[in-house]
C-alpha cells in the first residue's frame, strides 16, 4: 500500500555529491524528510525520495554545499506528463476502465469450501439447474434462496452460507458427518454355524441355545448356537419350541492358509522425454482449444495445470484456462530383483495382516515363506488366529441331534 501512494503521488532516483554530502543526509533526517534504499555509488549516493519532499531540499543543498542530481522520474504525475498528448491514451484508459466497472457487476467464478461429501461439480451442476452460473449478474443473486435451496436440495447440509466477494461467489458449506441411520432389526429366526474348523476359546450367548462350550473342537458348518430354545414347565417337562435369532459371541482358535503370488517380470513406463502441449481456453463461457501436434504419441501421460485470470483477491475475470503437458511413454518389461520383489511380498503380507486386526481379528503365529519358483515370487503359509467363528444361517430346526453331537 505504501509503494502504491508513492507512485501515486511521484517519486525521484536522485544522486548526492559534493563537499559534505553526510551533513545534507543528517538535514534531512533531522527535518523528517524520507530517503529508502540509500547506497553509496564511488564515493556518490544514491537514494529514492517523495517529489514534493525533493522541493524542501533546494536550502538544504545550499547550506551543505552538496549537489543534487535527479536521475529517474517515476509515479502517475510524470507518467502523465510524459503522455500529456497521447489523447488516444487516455481514452483508452477510461474504456478499460469502464470495461472493469462492467465486468464487475457480474458473477465470474464461484467457490466452494467445506465440502468433502459433495463435489464441486455435483454442486455447480445443481446451481445451474437452478439458474446460478458463471456470467449471471450480481444483482440476480439472492444469497438467501440459493442457501435455502441447497439445504433443501441436499439434507446432510447443515449449514449454507453464500456471499459475494468482488467477482466471485463463496458459498462455504458445513455437513452433518454424524448422521444417525436406524438399520431395520431383522428378526428372522436362525442359527449361528461355525465358518471355519476351530477349538472354541470364549462362547457368551445373548439369545438361542448353546450347543458348544469352551474348548470344544468344531467344523466348519456346525450349528453353534441354536435358534430354537425349549419351554419347560414348573415340573421341567418339555412343553414345546420357540424359534429366536441365535445371538452370541464366539471367539474360536483357528488357522488360515495365506497364499500371495506375482510375476517377476512387470510392465513400466518408460518416458522418451517427448513433450506435446495443448491449451484449453475459456473466454465469456466460450471454449477455445489450442491443439498441439500429438500424432505419434501413442502413450502419455497429461499434467494439467489450471489458472485464472484475476485482478486483487476477489476480481475474478470471465477469461480462465487449462494447460495440458503430455508427457510421451513406452511401456516396456523389467524384472524384480529378488530384493524388490520380498519387499512388496512382505507390503502385500503386512496389508493383509492389518486389514484382519481392523476386522477384530487377534493374530497369534505367524508361519509365512516367501521364495521365487519359476518366474514367480510366492508367499504361502499358515495364520493361527483367534476371532468371530459364528455366521448365520436358517435354523436347522435338528436341536435334539445338534445337542447329542456337541455333548
Amino acid at each position: 500500500m505504501k509503494s502504491f501512494m508513492r507512485w501515486c503521488m511521484g517519486y525521484l532516483l536522485v544522486e548526492l555529491s559534493g563537499y559534505s554530502p553526510e551533513r545534507l543526509l543528517n538535514l534531512c533526517s533531522f527535518n523528517q524528510i524520507e530517503l529508502w534504499e540509500l547506497v553509496n555509488v564511488e564515493g556518490k549516493y544514491r537514494f529514492y525520495i517523495m517529489a514534493c519532499d525533493f522541493k524542501r531540499m533546494t536550502g538544504f543543498v545550499r547550506k551543505s554545499k552538496s549537489r543534487l542530481v535527479v536521475l529517474k522520474k517515476n509515479g502517475l504525475p510524470f507518467f502523465l506528463r510524459r503522455h500529456r498528448k497521447r489523447r488516444l491514451f487516455a481514452v483508452g484508459i477510461l474504456v478499460c476502465a469502464f470495461l472493469l466497472h462492467v465486468l464487475s457487476l457480474y458473477i465470474w467464478d464461484v467457490d466452494f469450501d467445506g465440502n468433502s461429501r459433495f463435489t464441486d461439480e455435483l454442486l455447480m451442476q445443481t446451481l445451474n439447474e437452478h439458474g446460478y452460473e458463471a456470467g449471471m449478474t450480481k444483482a440476480s443473486v439472492v444469497c438467501d434462496d440459493l442457501e435455502m435451496m441447497l439445504r433443501e436440495t441436499y439434507p446432510e447440509i447443515t449449514w449454507v452460507s453464500a456471499q459475494i466477494r468482488g467477482t466471485r461467489l463463496l458459498i462455504q458449506i458445513r455437513e452433518n458427518t454424524g448422521i444417525l441411520t436406524v438399520e431395520p432389526v431383522d428378526e428372522t429366526p436362525c442359527d449361528l454355524v461355525a465358518a471355519s474348523d476351530g477349538v472354541i476359546q470364549e462362547i457368551v450367548t445373548r439369545s438361542g441355545t448353546a450347543l458348544v462350550k469352551a474348548g470344544d473342537t468344531v467344523t466348519a458348518g456346525q450349528v453353534l448356537v441354536s435358534g430354537v430354545v425349549e419351554l419347560y414347565n414348573d415340573s421341567k417337562e418339555k412343553t414345546g419350541e420357540h424359534q429366536v435369532r441365535a445371538d452370541a459371541t464366539i471367539l474360536a482358535a483357528t488357522e488360515l492358509a495365506y497364499e500371495d503370488r506375482f510375476p517377476l517380470e512387470h510392465t513400466v513406463k518408460w518416458h522418451s522425454g517427448r513433450k506435446r502441449y495443448q491449451l484449453k481456453i475459456w473466454l465469456f463461457g466460450k471454449e477455445i482449444f489450442l491443439d498441439g501436434n500429438i500424432r505419434g504419441f501413442s502413450l502419455y501421460d497429461t499434467v494439467t495445470q489450471p489458472g485464472q485470470m484475476i485482478l486483487g483477491e476477489d476480481f475474478s475475470l470471465p477469461i480462465s484456462w487449462e494447460f495440458h503437458e503430455l508427457r510421451e511413454y513406452e511401456e516396456v518389461k523389467a524384472i524384480y530383483s529378488e530384493e524388490e520383489a520380498r519387499a512388496i511380498a512382505e507390503d502385500n503380507c503386512q496389508r493383509f495382516f492389518e486389514n484382519l486386526i481392523e476386522k477384530g481379528v487377534q493374530i497369534v503365529e505367524k508361519n509365512v515363506r516367501i521364495d521365487m519358483i519359476g518366474g514367480e515370487c510366492v508367499a504361502q503359509g499358515t495364520l493361527s488366529l483367534i476371532g468371530e467363528i459364528g455366521t448365520q444361517a436358517p435354523v436347522s430346526g435338528n436341536f435334539e441331534e445338534q445337542e447329542e453331537t456337541g455333548s
